[in-house]
């Protein structure tokens, strides 16, 4: 199977069937979606990206 078959099988999930696939993924191969997120995030340091400005409100 080619990939852009399986990015064609893939388009025609539902999201439920979405997110069965990405469970049984993440525990087929011991592996979690979620954790470049978490990295990437603490990678950061909190510290905001440089040329961000600080947002204010005026009432």
């Amino acid at each position: 199977m080619a990939v852009a078959d399986i990015i064609d099988q893939v388009e025609k999930l539902t999201v439920l069937e979405l997110n069965e696939l990405v469970k049984s993924l993440e525990e087929k191969w011991g592996v979690s979606a979620a954790a470049p997120v978490a990295v990437a995030a603490a990678a950061g340091g909190g510290a905001p990206p440089a040329g961000a400005r600080r947002l204010t409100a005026r009432y």
